[in-house]
């Protein structure tokens, strides 16, 4: 049987999975103080640039506005997970920078993590992964032609 999927249903469904993965962070990592969006935030720079990353790096691989990405570090910051270091030569180049608070917790926040991701993702196989990534990544590709 062949369903007749609606623009909007799609986007509703996408919507629905952003919501309950939100939930599930919070949930599963029972934090707080932060948004799931926060602490999937801090997992990436612990796996991505543990050692600290520019912003305008951060900016180009995340994908979000730069003040929305700008907020976001702000918040980490005020939370003590993450700093700013701004080069003496050049202010424009701002580097941003695991906090020992977050390397400290890093480990057991990766953990769990990695576990919430192998039980979300275990009821899918290689291809299905495959699908769905190359899904995303036309779905990505086409938000940059609209911006």
């Amino acid at each position: 049987m062949e369903e007749n999927l609606s623009s909007e249903d799609l986007l509703f469904m996408m919507k629905r999975i952003s919501t309950r993965l939100t939930a599930q962070i919070e949930t599963r990592l029972g934090q707080k103080t932060m948004t799931g969006v926060q602490v999937y935030f801090l997992v990436y720079i612990l796996r991505h640039h543990p050692k600290g990353t520019y912003l305008t790096e951060l900016y180009r691989e995340i994908g979000i506005s730069k003040s929305t990405l700008s907020a976001l570090i702000k918040k980490m910051e005020e939370k003590e997970y993450l700093y700013i270091h701004t080069d003496s030569e050049d202010i424009r180049k701002k580097k941003v920078l695991p906090t020992a608070k977050l390397i400290g917790e890093g480990d057991q926040l990766l953990r769990e993590v990695d576990q919430m991701e192998s039980e979300l993702f275990s009821g899918l196989n290689p291809q299905e992964k495959k699908q769905l990534w190359d899904l995303e990544k036309k779905l990505i590709a086409q938000f940059a032609k609209m911006e």
